[in-house]
């Protein structure tokens, strides 16, 4: 219950404070609407929240988390497709101008899929093993994680980072996203945050590699 009280607490200071602060935001998100710049994929590890390590506030972004922080490939079947649907509400609908992909260090999803790479079964899951699946189709792509073969193990900071890769690629496979940044009026990046030192990094498609913001 003490996790519980912590929320209530925290939501009596939010009413309180932050948001008659900024009241009038809220008011005019609520007479304008939402129009994020941003559609951001972040994972659901509670260590890592955008709207913090970002310093955004309400209306800001588009936000999406998932386990991993994973863009499952294009599928036009009844299945449901939370990340799809979302994708397509926030480019079609909201036309956003930017999709973010932040990973980050110390992934449990990532470590998941590492430690049942060779049997896909070993979760227990009814349904985590085969999200994760997303990301040992990471492990066959041409070119995927030298420094862990080279090593003989796989390097979860790598996997990490070409699992951003991989999803970047996926997000592709939209045809309403592939036309708008085809016509340069989408972009995408895959950003990666080291929770240890507070690091944020991007991928740069011209080196191969995560550097600088």
């Amino acid at each position: 219950m003490e996790a519980v009280k912590k929320l209530k607490e925290g939501y009596k200071k939010f009413l309180d404070g932050y948001y008659l602060e900024h009241i009038d935001t809220f008011n005019d998100l609520v007479e304008n609407g939402q129009h994020p710049k941003t559609l951001l994929i972040s994972c659901s590890d509670s260590r890592v929240d955008p709207s913090i390590i970002m310093q955004i506030g309400p209306g800001e972004i588009f936000a999406v988390r998932n386990v991993g922080n994973l863009v499952p490939p294009y599928e036009k079947d009844t299945h449901h497709h939370g990340v799809s649907s979302a994708l397509e509400y926030g480019v079609k609908v909201l036309k956003v101008e930017n999709i973010m992909i932040m990973g980050h260090a110390h992934c449990g999803a990532i470590q998941a899929a590492i430690d049942t790479e060779n049997n896909k079964e070993a979760l227990g899951t009814d349904f985590v093993h085969h999200w994760i699946g997303m990301v040992h189709n990471t492990f066959e792509n041409p070119g995927c994680c030298a420094e862990s073969i080279k090593a003989g193990h796989r390097i979860p900071e790598e996997i990490e980072k070409a699992s951003i890769v991989n999803s970047m690629n996926n997000l592709m496979e939209f045809g309403f996203i592939k036309e708008r940044v085809e016509n340069k009026t989408l972009k995408i990046y895959g950003l990666h945050f080291d929770i240890e030192s507070g690091t944020l990094t991007a991928f740069d498609r011209k080196t191969g590699e995560f550097g600088p913001l």
